[in-house]
């Protein structure tokens, strides 16, 4: 039993000693008040014999009676200073038991703060634990989808050659739920400003399926291939082609792969502005040799910040790594999220120095 219950305990054998006492001094002071009638009415008595010897009964009847009385006085005073006592004893036991909760309860704090501590670590072991094993799982899909990804022609990046720069503009929106239309209208806002502007062509594809795609490769021959949509894991969401609405098709990186090697004037730079295509992406590097992914979702505002941001300075003559550090900063101004700015993340062959590429050269 703790000492707090000892405490608690005893407070309850005082507060029940203390009704007894005062029970008890009920009953004397009743004592007390009959026996000082009673003495009253013998020495009223005595006044009133007609006999000496009348009188002297009473008075010593009335004497008796205040013998009584002050015996029972002295019971009074003695249980008067017995409930003191106890008042007194109360009082230090509940300080005691005060103290003592007090004392439980600092304890039990410490011991849930103990537990709290040692769930958290547990946590953090299992967070850790869980993190490797997704890591470790990543490495195995990335593996998996190297030794499975399909024989692609190797493509060599040209020196930059005074020639309109063609970007292929991919847009799928299927759950109208996205403002692509409003990124593909920044960046033409921003290419009139650049330096090269008339260097730089933008063919958009709304609403594109795969098939946009595949007729994009053949009618545009573009540089750089650019997406802005949704993905999902390790593939692109296009259009599904019919009227309804929210038609869609899931492109995988492996199907993607294929469509880019389908071709004779492959691109040197794939653009994915969609959430998450940054993991896996590593498979498309023998088809194209630049790719630049987010690492993971990105909102609406920082996906158009990017794209203006890195066509206008793709368009001044600045290398792909300078256009893309330019998309970085004017992110980092205009959102609130620091992590935003570094969202944007490239992958390239070891061969290819993304400083030093630039993909729009003017003449002189």
């Amino acid at each position: 039993m703790s000492m707090t219950d000892t405490h608690r305990r005893e407070l309850a054998r005082l507060v029940d000693k203390e009704a007894a006492l005062r029970k008890e001094l009920h009953k004397y002071r009743a004592e007390v008040s009959k026996a000082e009638q009673n003495a009253q009415q013998y020495a009223q008595q005595a006044s009133r014999a007609s006999s000496v010897s009348s009188a002297q009964a009473a008075l010593r009847s009335s004497s008796r009676e205040s013998d009584k009385a002050v015996k029972a006085g002295k019971k009074v005073a003695d249980i008067v200073k017995k409930i003191a006592e106890n008042a007194k004893a109360q009082t230090l036991r509940n300080i005691s038991l005060e103290t003592s909760t007090k004392s439980d309860q600092r304890a039990q704090d410490r011991e849930t703060e103990r537990r709290r501590q040692k769930e958290k670590s547990e946590q953090r072991a299992l967070d850790r634990e869980a993190d490797l094993r997704r890591q470790k799982e990543k490495s195995h899909a990335i593996e998996i989808a190297r030794i499975s990804a399909p024989t692609v022609h190797y493509v060599h990046i040209k020196p930059p050659e005074p020639e309109k720069l063609r970007v292929l503009y991919l847009t799928s929106n299927p759950g109208m739920d996205l403002r692509t239309d409003a990124e593909v209208r920044q960046v033409q806002q921003a290419l009139r400003g650049a330096k090269y502007r008339d260097l730089v062509v933008i063919e958009q594809r709304p609403a594109a399926t795969f098939q946009d795609l595949l007729d994009g490769l053949n009618d545009v021959r573009p540089h750089v291939i650019h997406f802005s949509g949704h993905a999902g894991t390790e593939s692109l969401l296009l259009e599904g082609g019919a009227f309804e609405a929210g038609s869609e098709q899931v492109v995988s990186f492996g199907l993607l792969v294929k469509a880019l090697d389908a071709t004779d004037s492959p691109p040197a730079l794939l653009v994915m502005n969609a959430c998450d295509t940054l993991d896996g992406a590593n498979v498309i590097l023998p088809a194209v040799p630049v790719v630049i992914a987010m690492s993971d979702n990105v909102l609406d505002m920082a996906a158009i910040l990017f794209a203006q941001q890195f066509y206008a300075a793709l368009a001044s003559g600045q290398s792909v790594g300078s256009a893309l550090k330019q998309a970085k900063v004017i992110i980092e101004r205009a959102m609130l999220d620091d992590t935003a700015s570094e969202l944007p993340q490239y992958i390239a062959r070891e061969d290819v120095d993304v400083e030093k590429l630039i993909l729009v050269k003017g003449e002189g």
